[in-house]
């Protein structure tokens, strides 16, 4: 077998992301002996950083250019090998991204053009929760139109697909949140939980019989109620149906340690849960807990594969 090789972007090259990948490159040291790491970046960000291997962008490009070119170079590289490489994110900026000509809203539908990907499906994870959003990064006045029973497929889709090949699960439990406070209280506070979402779940369950659906559960209870059980007993994925209704939640409970996964795609992406934060570039400030545990995800789920 191939070694495995880790695909690093770090993302915006003024933002955190060359710190963080340092830090995290550091603390792993010992773990990633038998581990190639290849840096889509410019060396010079990376001072006696030793074992490593730079793929470096075009000179005197803006920042958002970088993060750009480097997203696409390392989704190149990394499909050229699947089995044995998987990709690991920066922060970027969407606003530079976008001046830059990347016309896209961040990492996950830029990642799915990239890969002729029709549908994928954002993550957050950490030890305690792992939620899948059916709609992501779009205003919450237009979420509701957005929750499909196609929708709802394909998130569940991934869902189940991530715990079969990635988790070893073979019956995995899927739980589903409503949209509406409540679940929408039997129709009063929203019909969309007896409309499109509950049929939909019970269509779903019929068919797919090798995973346990349930739903759809209050979203303001549910998690209180999960994290209070023991993590054997708790759900495999949360499938919830916005972008604040399910990393709030992740975020809270451990944000240092929890990744940003996009699945659905040919490949394996992992990714840190944070921005940028300008704010604090350059002053060594930056907590590298997020960027640790994406790496050693990316290198537990490809050990994962390539023993399926």
């Amino acid at each position: 077998m191939s070694p495995l090789e880790i695909v690093i972007t770090p993302g915006d090259p003024e933002g955190i992301g060359p710190e963080v990948t340092r830090k995290a490159l550091r603390l792993l040291k010992a773990e990633l002996k038998n581990v190639s790491i290849i840096l889509v970046g410019s060396s010079s960000r990376f001072p006696k950083l030793s074992g490593v291997r730079f793929i470096e962008p075009p000179g005197r490009a803006s920042p958002g250019y970088q993060s750009g070119w480097a997203v696409e170079a390392a989704t190149r590289y990394v499909m050229e090998s699947p089995a044995n490489r998987a990709l690991v994110t920066g922060p970027i900026s969407k606003e530079r991204l976008k001046k830059a000509g990347f016309p896209y809203q961040g990492h996950t539908d830029f990642l799915a053009s990239l890969t002729s990907t029709r549908g994928v499906t954002m993550m957050l994870a950490n030890e305690t929760f792992r939620v899948c959003l059916v709609t992501n990064h779009c205003p919450l006045s237009e979420v509701a139109a957005k929750i499909t029973p196609g929708a709802l497929e394909t998130a569940l889709l991934h869902a189940r697909k991530f715990c079969h090949d990635l988790l070893g699960k073979k019956n995995p439990r899927i739980a589903v949140l409503g949209l509406n406070p409540h679940s929408g209280e039997a129709g009063l506070l929203g019909a969309e939980e007896q409309t499109v979402i509950r049929p939909c779940l019970k269509r779903l369950s019929a068919r797919y019989r090798d995973c346990e659906i349930s739903g759809p559960h209050p979203a303001d209870s549910f998690f209180a109620v999960e994290a209070s059980r023991k993590p054997r007993d708790r759900h495999d994925v949360i499938l919830a149906m916005y972008h604040d209704q399910g990393l709030i939640p992740v975020k809270l409970s451990g944000f240092s340690e929890s990744l940003n996964m996009t699945l659905g795609l040919p490949i394996i992406r992992t990714s840190v849960d944070h921005g940028t934060a300008f704010d604090i570039a350059g002053k060594n400030l930056a907590d590298a807990g997020s960027m640790v545990y994406a790496i050693r995800k990316a290198i537990q789920y490809l050990k994962k594969r390539s023993t399926t």
